[in-house]
């Protein structure tokens, strides 16, 4: 997981090819501009989704994970609360390679739990593999919407694949 500002992302570059392509239109584009659903950017290597949703209690979340796009997710309005875990999992919904996604929660006695708060000019990006949970709802705050960026980032050994 890479947490930090937006405005200093160019400090990720070289990391992988489809990132430094999501770097370029960054610096050129205002995601802001983005419609909501899909606007590739490149091809299906890299692409935003603009999303409306909705923030969830904890206790009501999962992790996802994917095995060939990063994510790269940017708050547009609202804030949101994620979490990631390095360590055991136990998958509830198996991977579907066509959706590059699956479903899993933390192993009984997996307490190494990592969060962050998703808002004012800050990303996070998921790397393959890294399960993450996304959506959750501001201590001491309400369920509410928000607006989010999903750019999917393809990993580099798919590059010529997509």
């Amino acid at each position: 997981m890479i947490y930090d500002g937006l405005d200093v992302i160019e400090r990720y570059r070289g990391l992988s090819r489809g990132l430094d392509v999501l770097i370029d239109w960054l610096g050129k584009n205002d995601p802001k501009d983005l419609p909501l659903g899909k606007t590739e950017i490149d091809g299906a290597r890299v692409f935003a989704n603009v999303m409306e949703a909705k923030t969830k209690r904890r206790e009501d979340a999962r992790f996802e994970f994917h095995h060939r796009y990063a994510d790269v997710q940017i708050d547009l309005e609202g804030e949101e609360r994620f979490f990631t875990t390095p360590g055991a999992t136990d998958v509830t919904v198996e991977y579907d390679e066509t959706a590059d996604k699956g479903h899993c929660l933390a192993a009984e006695g997996n307490d190494d739990i990592l969060g962050g708060t998703l808002a004012h000019g800050h990303f996070v990006m998921y790397v393959p593999g890294e399960p993450h949970m996304c959506n959750v709802v501001m201590p001491e705050a309400e369920v509410g919407p928000i607006k989010k960026i999903c750019f999917k980032v393809i990993s580099d050994q798919y590059w010529d694949e997509a």
